[in-house]
């Protein structure tokens, strides 16, 4: 079935436009899905005449930043390798082929560091549940530095760890250093310290963290309610307001202001449940709460 005939499949129940949605084939006027795991045969592109149709047609994945080699070279696969459709000696061969063709796509030592780091990267997004955005933008910060000779004499964890983080804080995502840590491979220290290099390097604008950018995350992960999450966020407010805690992380204010409004919507939460769930120490967090209550009693 051609593209255009595709496109004139109407809905049996109303006769609306058929679209596909997370993976669902539904009708957009009803909503009524026609089918489930709907695989999408439609190319990632549209055009709106012949030329254009032409310009934009071509065979494989679409190219892609999160790839060393934009994802533009042949890969020859591993499946059916290892089958009994081939003998032990063609099997072999195949291997040795397979291993060649990869070695030889990466002659440079910079292009193997480079396809080392976006492997990296692609590790780190995936274990913390990155977006799509955040992934790719890393990437571009990624190559940049390992064009501009960055990444030399520097860990390739740390760098790709520092990049992600850094995406993550342009597109405003709540993550912390901690939270690096525990995927990265490396210390909180060497991520930062790594993040301050390329930051400065690369010249890149960050706008500052507010600890209400944390606040849902870490009621949700405790089970709180929105009660204490909507007066988390003003105590935090009020805190920053006052500039007395100018400085201090905004993860532990963040921790605190959600210790101090589950205390007074009399909700049971420990420290050590907020420590855990935060990467704060439970000595910061008691600091930082009876600065915070002093603030918000004077």
């Amino acid at each position: 079935m051609s593209d255009k005939e595709e496109d004139k499949e109407r809905c049996p129940e109303c006769g609306g436009m058929l679209i596909v949605e997370e993976n669902k084939l539904r009708c957009e006027k009803c909503g009524l899905i026609l089918e489930e795991d709907y695989l999408n045969r439609k190319p990632d592109w549209r055009a709106f005449s012949s030329e254009e149709r032409d310009k934009k047609k071509r065979s494989g994945p679409p190219v892609s930043v999160t790839k060393h080699d934009k994802g533009l070279s042949t890969e020859i696969g591993s499946y059916g390798i290892s089958g009994e459709d081939f003998s032990p000696e063609k099997r072999r061969y195949l291997s040795r082929l397979r291993r060649l063709h990869s070695q030889s796509r990466r002659l440079s030592g910079k292009e193997r560091s480079l396809s080392v780091g976006f492997q990296e990267l692609h590790r780190i997004s995936t274990q913390l549940s990155l977006s799509k955005s955040v992934h790719e933008f890393a990437s571009v910060i990624y190559k940049v530095a390992s064009d501009k000779n960055l990444i030399k004499g520097r860990s390739i964890e740390s760098i790709a760890a520092a990049a992600l983080y850094i995406a993550c804080r342009y597109y405003n995502v709540p993550r912390t250093l901690d939270e690096f840590k525990e995927v990265a491979r490396v210390s909180k220290k060497k991520i930062a310290r790594a993040e301050r290099f390329l930051v400065k390097n690369l010249d890149v604008s960050l706008e500052p963290t507010s600890p209400v950018d944390y606040i849902p995350r870490f009621v949700s992960k405790v089970g709180l309610g929105k009660d204490v999450e909507d007066l988390s966020n003003e105590i935090a407010e009020k805190a920053m307001e006052e500039g007395v805690l100018s400085g201090r992380s905004p993860v532990s204010i963040a921790v605190a202001s959600i210790y101090i409004a589950a205390r007074r919507k009399e909700v049971k939460m420990t420290q050590r449940e907020l420590s855990e769930v935060s990467g704060v120490s439970v000595v910061t967090i008691r600091k930082r709460f009876h600065e915070i209550e002093e603030i918000l009693g004077s």
